[in-house]
């Protein structure tokens, strides 16, 4: 028998511990022998073995490792979500790619759902790297002190990057699961909303910003605000303006926490870089962006085009494979800021938004300054400002821009059919059949 979808989280989560910048096969370890076809006869087993890397001497590798598991993920969801927005269009004849650019994503399609985060998986990469965080921070919980130096620490990691893998599954899914391991056993959870699954996501980050927050040195002082601003997007998103905007204040506004890349391995690859660069693409700056005349989104003519007539244009923001991609930032805090200020303070609304245009050669606004025209340009200013950082399939689904992606649905698509309008990533198939609490046990 084939591994299921869980077998492949409950060894994933156990699966990469990194250090010294090489990365370990811990399912190796588990496993039969590091024998992977053996693996893939295993039957689906109730209780996950007894791990002996899961000692307390190991909870800087675990964490790292969990860190690196969301750090393929994060790049493949930047990459998806490009695809189903626009930011990129697919340059590749290989069908089951299109959906995503289609905006046709069946529950069915394997693309999105199981393959890995080298291949534009997205769920069960996102998946892996939130129970391997979760595993972690479990086991943190237990230990003390006394066994694990720095201990606050990396809980507020582990709950940090929890909460993030949370908050993409909640931003890109129409649904998702939260199933988790307790004491050895994979427990399964049920299908919850967006909103549920966001508010799980404030949960950790609140728990990430405590845990460091009388903490000085400086990888703490980068995690808090790293925190507060995946708080103040998830607030965004559930719609508390208020509460949004006040973690936004906290994070200075040339922040940068990056989500790192290296050519050690496919897996530490920067996932747009790889599918997109000065070498050739996969994928294609899409027409929108390229008609942006903004230096913060830049891009370049391959002078080659398709056999179904897509043109080549390559994204130049990642100029190697080990280049970092931006994971929380300044600029975004800031645009966050001023959203919640529309009502409130529209004065600091524009300087924010000025400040924004500056960096894009744009002048000062001189337009209308009522409350639908200052989003406006906030909109406008986060899809230049955080292009290709995996905002926008959150910003399209949040703003309720979907039927104003170009091209529209009932369009023709390239490589045949129509353009759709399914933006967010459905529920797939594979957590639904293997799940037994979706399957009815069967």
């Amino acid at each position: 028998m084939r591994l299921t979808y869980m077998n492949k989280l409950i060894i994933a989560a156990r699966r990469r511990l990194t250090t010294a910048g090489a990365l370990i096969a811990v399912a190796c370890v588990i496993v039969v022998g590091c024998d992977f076809n053996k693996t893939l006869e295993v039957q689906s087993p109730s209780r996950i073995p007894a791990a002996s890397l899961e000692d307390p001497s190991n909870a800087v590798l675990l964490v790292t490792g969990a860190v690196a598991d969301f750090e393929c993920a994060f790049g493949s969801y930047v990459v998806a979500g490009g695809l189903i927005t626009e930011e990129l269009d697919d340059y590749l004849q290989t069908a089951n790619r299109w959906p995503f650019d289609q905006r046709t994503l069946q529950s069915n399609n394997p693309r999105y759902s199981s393959s890995d985060c080298t291949a534009n998986g997205v769920y069960t990469p996102l998946q892996t790297a939130r129970v391997s965080a979760d595993n972690i921070r479990q086991l943190l919980e237990k230990w003390t002190d006394a066994q694990v130096p720095n201990r606050a620490a990396l809980l507020a990691r582990a709950n940090a990057y929890e909460a993030w893998s949370m908050l993409l599954l909640a931003e890109g899914f129409c649904s998702t699961v939260f199933s988790t391991i307790q004491n050895g056993e994979f427990v399964y959870a049920g299908e919850i909303t967006r909103n549920a699954a966001l508010a799980d996501a404030e949960t950790h980050f609140t728990a990430a910003i405590s845990g460091v927050q009388g903490l000085t040195d400086t990888a703490s002082v980068n995690l808090r605000y790293m925190a507060y601003l995946g708080r103040a997007r998830t607030r965004l998103d559930l719609g508390n303006l208020a509460g949004a905007g006040s973690d936004a204040a906290q994070v200075p506004a040339t922040f940068v926490y990056n989500a790192t890349a290296s050519t050690i391995s496919a897996r530490r690859n920067n996932r747009v870089y790889n599918e997109s660069n000065s070498l050739g693409v996969s994928s294609t700056v899409g027409p929108v962006y390229r008609a942006l005349n903004d230096p913060r989104v830049t891009f370049k003519d391959l002078g080659a085009t398709n056999a179904v007539g897509v043109h080549a244009y390559a994204q130049l923001k990642y100029g190697a494979a080990s280049t970092s991609i931006p994971l929380a930032t300044g600029d975004e805090a800031q645009l966050i800021l001023a959203e919640a200020d529309i009502a409130t303070d529209p004065t600091t609304t524009i300087a924010i938004i000025n400040a924004e245009r500056a960096k894009g050669n744009q002048g000062v606004y001189a337009g209308p300054v009522d409350a639908a025209s200052l989003k406006a340009q906030i909109i406008d200013q986060r899809r230049r400002a955080l292009f290709l950082t995996g905002t926008e399939l959150g910003d399209v689904i949040r703003y309720n821009l979907g039927g104003s992606l170009t091209p529209a649905a009932g369009s023709s698509f390239p490589y045949g059919g129509t353009y759709g309008d399914q933006v967010c990533m459905p529920l797939p198939d594979v957590e639904r059949l293997n799940n037994p609490v979706l399957s009815g046990g069967h």
